[in-house]
Parts: structure tokens; C-alpha cells; sequence
């Protein structure tokens, strides 16, 4: 006698399809560089991610900034929870007042732990232009450090308006996400803050902290007690700060603004 033993084939060889995890809109924000510049901030930014096929996804950009990317049967590798993303698209965009051109793209990125940071890079555009998108809120550390050029507009209880041109305020970070600022003017003296707080809101970073300025006429210098506060909009394109000293001049409040001093009527 022969005894046959028939096996059956389990449910659990199907393949995983990794599409249907990423399918969705992302909201996020893109660090930009090219020949020209280096790590351009744009806020507000989304990328839509449709599915397509068994591990294939489109994806698609659109910004103001930027323009549109479009991403075709972008390939996915790797597991769930930890998803890696690939493909070749287009983008359209058109500056400096030039009409819009199609341009080749390719994107690179992962899907890890649900957030999404995708790169997608342009050879053809601006000398090689990289765009790279990040879910969530933008980190103070990219946008608030740096080099701010303009001109400051003072006011006290003895006279409003004097303007000074030529203005130069330094942020630097600490390691305790505090920021220092400097501030050295031959018109109004040396300014110090240290260990300044930054909020974020709706697109906006608030900064404030107290700190020292030395100023005096005349060779006579002394040092008084000075605060700080300021706003910055993400893409830095209208940042606006305010060094307030009490015990001078019946209080002495100076506003910096990026940019060139207005033109005297």
C-alpha cells in the first residue's frame, strides 16, 4: 500500500506590497542648493504620493518655489516601516522671467518610521540643482544662525528716527539649542546676548534674551543691561529685530531690518 500525502501552499508567500504604505499627502519643508546658492529654506511644501502597481508609487511636487516634479512608477524596496524610494521624472520650472522648461529629475529617498524625506536632484538646472524635502516643522537651527546685513532705525525719549546704514547682527548656535547674537556698530556700540530662546509658530521664529551692550561718548564707555527679541519668517525674506536698553537716554530702543536704508525724502 502507498500512502500519499498532499501539502497545500500557504497565503503567507504573498508578496508585501509596500505601495499601499505610502500613499498619502506629506507636509514638510525643502532645503534647496545649486552653483548658486546654498541651502535655500522653502516652508510649507507637500508632496503627494499615489499608488500605482505592486511596489510602485508616483509622486508628485508642486511649489511656488520650485515648480513641479513629477515622479512616475518611482520603485520601492526594502520593509515595511523602513521603505526606500527611487526614480526618474520631470520637472518644470522657469526663472529669472524665462518661460517655463521641462527638465530631467531624478529622485532619491526613505519612508522610515512614517516620515518622508525625499531628494530629488536636477543636473540641467541652475549647474545641478538639489531639492530636499523633510516632513514636519523646520529645525531653528537651519533658518536662525547666520549673517544678517541692513540698517537700524533708533528712537528714545530724546529724539526718534536716527538711522544708521551699513548694520551687521550674527547669530550663532549653541549646543543646547540657545542662540548667541552679536551686534557691533560704530554708531550704537557692542551688543552680546547669550543663550537667546527661539519659538516656532505658523511659520514664524521668535527669538528673545537679555544680555550686555557697551556704548558711551567720547571715550567714556560703560556697560548697561540690554534685551533682545526678533522674528524671522522661514524663508528669511522680512527677519526684523529689536535691542531695547532702559537706563540709556530714557530708553533707548534700536530695530534693525535687513536690507538697504531707505532713501532720505
Amino acid at each position: 500500500m502507498v500512502v500519499i500525502t498532499l501539502a497545500s501552499c500557504s497565503s503567507n508567500d504573498d508578496p508585501t506590497n509596500l505601495a499601499s504604505e505610502t500613499a498619502g499627502i506629506y507636509s514638510g519643508y525643502t532645503v534647496a542648493s545649486c552653483s548658486y546658492f546654498s541651502n535655500m529654506v522653502a516652508s510649507r511644501q507637500d508632496v503627494t504620493i499615489s499608488t500605482t502597481e505592486l511596489n510602485k508609487i508616483n509622486v508628485s511636487y508642486q511649489s511656488d518655489t520650485w515648480g513641479t516634479i513629477t515622479i512616475s512608477n518611482a520603485e520601492l524596496s526594502g520593509t515595511e516601516g523602513n521603505i526606500r524610494i527611487s526614480g526618474t521624472g520631470k520637472s518644470v520650472m522657469g526663472h529669472a522671467g524665462n518661460a517655463a522648461k521641462e527638465y530631467d529629475c531624478r529622485m532619491e529617498g526613505t519612508l522610515a518610521g512614517k516620515k518622508l524625506e525625499l531628494t530629488f536632484s536636477c543636473p540641467a538646472i541652475m549647474g545641478g540643482l538639489k531639492i530636499e524635502f523633510k516632513q514636519g516643522d523646520i529645525p531653528a537651527e537651519i533658518v536662525v544662525p547666520g549673517t544678517y546685513d541692513g540698517y537700524t532705525e533708533a528712537k528714545s525719549a530724546y529724539f526718534t528716527g536716527m538711522m544708521a546704514d551699513d548694520q551687521k547682527i550674527v547669530i550663532t548656535n549653541n549646543s543646547d539649542n540657545t542662540y548667541n547674537i552679536g551686534y557691533n556698530s560704530d554708531t550704537w556700540g557692542e551688543f552680546s546676548i547669550e543663550k537667546a530662546t527661539v519659538a516656532y509658530s505658523d511659520g514664524i521664529f521668535t527669538i528673545e534674551g537679555d544680555g550686555i551692550t557697551k556704548m558711551g561718548m567720547s571715550g567714556n564707555v560703560k556697560e548697561y543691561v540690554c534685551s533682545f527679541e526678533g522674528r524671522i519668517d522661514a524663508e528669511k525674506e522680512d527677519p526684523e529685530f529689536t535691542f531695547s536698553v532702559p537706563a540709556v537716554m530714557g530708553g533707548l530702543s534700536i530695530v534693525f531690518h535687513t536690507g538697504d536704508m531707505p532713501a532720505a525724502e
